[in-house]
């Protein structure tokens, strides 16, 4: 392979023709050279010997004994790339296409920007082309979670520009040889998600600019913006997130993120265990205790889980033979968790009548609700309307919004609560089980505070 000033690191797991792709945008790149490796994390799915066969020497590919990850795949391929000494170093997931330009414009951005450790592209969204992925994104420590306000919205003007964020995501980004060498290279104990988060973040603290270019394109087909059918990314999302804030938080705010965390994988424990929900709640127990031993890499059995149905199956055998619905928004709840209730109750009876209720202050929620339901389902000839007035005779049974069942303070049965994670007081027994929530967390908080704080601070030794 020739020599060139800039090596693109692509890691592949069973990639087939995403890899394919991938690589042919980065060889029809104008007006830039670079070498290109493939890092192979033990595919099965003959990708390799495709790349080799389609690509020959453009390509070299470096393959792993076993699956070690996106973390592990980079991790290798950055430490390879240093070793022998490209100045410049390009991360790019195996499902992401470059624009024409985007590699030459992140090259030339960082030699004319030598405060800038490494740039990100702009991330697009496959699917829908136009819509942005990611941009800028910033660490909130308030909120524990990272983001960014162009975040699912359509490209514009103000998204073109350069601007000084927290973390390049490593679906496209370029980094200095030099920035590696001073900060360190990807932890590759994450196996995946938030390894070039972390990755950045420490650039950052380590007096570098960090980058997001907003001129520089790539589209990435990302399964996180497909339906989810396992457990797989709230695993390793939470756990590696977790980990992340215990190592980089202000000491002042240790106590509130226990709190967080501690509240956070109870809420999911006990709401999902009622509901029978066995694969949240065995993800989310693994996910706390995993993150007090602080056990990393890859996950361990019973962690990652094909997912059941969600809660909102439960309301079937409640509402089965109703006609008439009544539905109370709440303004802490999304109108799609609405759009996902209606949509079942049509599943089981196309000719249920639903009304909104405007009482109460519910007006704009309700209209909101409404605007999307017909959107939703402007094909369709559902019933549904908004309910100015009440009464006992006129409907079968109300169903009342919250943001979490275990706030309900008041027993209205035979009016129904449920709230945005399928939680349901429909009963008797439900009203005492999530009465009983804020006792039983007591219990739960004493059991695992002191074992959190303590992980808490070893990780912070460990950084």
């Amino acid at each position: 392979m020739n020599r060139n000033e800039i090596a693109v690191i692509i890691c592949n797991y069973n990639g087939g023709e995403d890899t394919v792709k991938c690589i042919d945008a980065v060889i029809k790149s104008k007006d830039i050279k670079c070498d290109i490796y493939v890092v192979d994390n033990a595919s099965t799915d003959g990708s390799v010997e495709r790349i080799g066969r389609q690509f020959g020497e453009r390509v070299a590919i470096v393959q792993n004994a076993e699956n070690l990850g996106g973390s592990g795949g980079f991790g290798r391929g950055l430490r390879m790339a240093v070793e022998e000494g490209y100045p410049y170093i390009m991360m790019l997931d195996n499902d992401a296409y470059v624009d024409t330009d985007t590699i030459k414009k992140l090259h030339r951005y960082l030699e004319e920007n030598p405060d800038v450790g490494i740039v990100g592209a702009k991330i697009m969204m496959s699917d829908d082309p136009k819509r942005i992925m990611d941009y800028a994104k910033t660490i909130d420590f308030e909120t524990f979670m990272d983001g960014s306000k162009w975040c699912g919205k359509l490209d514009s003007e103000e998204a073109k520009e350069p601007r000084e964020c927290d973390f390049a995501a490593a679906t496209a980004a370029m980094v200095r040889r030099e920035v590696l060498l001073k900060c360190g290279g990807m932890d590759e104990a994450h196996f995946i998600y938030y390894d070039d988060i972390e990755l950045g973040y420490r650039i950052k603290r380590s007096g570098y600019k960090v980058v997001s270019l907003g001129s520089s394109k790539a589209w990435h087909k990302s399964g996180m913006t497909k339906k989810t059918t396992n457990t797989f990314a709230r695993y390793y999302l939470t756990r590696n997130r977790y980990r992340f804030f215990a190592k980089y938080l202000p000491r002042e705010d240790m106590e509130r993120f226990t709190e967080y965390i501690l509240s956070r994988a109870f809420s999911y424990m006990y709401g999902s265990y009622y509901k029978g929900r066995m694969d949240i709640f065995d993800t989310e127990k693994y996910i706390l205790e995993d993150f007090i031993r602080d056990r990393r890499g890859k996950a361990g059995e019973r962690r990652i889980n094909e997912l059941q149905k969600d809660g909102y199956h439960l309301i079937e055998n409640e509402l089965s033979g109703c006609k008439r619905m009544l539905i109370y928004p709440a303004d802490e709840v999304p109108e799609h968790s609405v759009v996902k209730l209606c949509s079942r109750l049509w599943a089981i009876n196309p000719g249920i009548e639903i009304m909104l209720s405007t009482s109460f202050g519910m007006k704009k929620k309700s209209e909101l609700c409404l605007e999307q339901l017909r959107g939703e389902f402007k094909e369709c000839s559902f019933s549904i309307t908004l309910a100015e007035e009440s009464s006992g005779n006129s409907f079968d049974k109300a169903v009342h919004f919250c943001r979490h069942v275990k706030d309900i303070t008041e027993n209205i049965l035979p009016d129904i609560y449920i709230d945005i994670y399928g939680n349901m007081i429909a009963d008797e027994q439900d009203y005492i089980y999530f009465r009983n929530y804020e006792k039983s967390y007591e219990f739960f908080y004493g059991l695992y505070h002191d074992s959190v704080v303590e992980t808490i601070n070893k990780i912070r030794k460990e950084g």
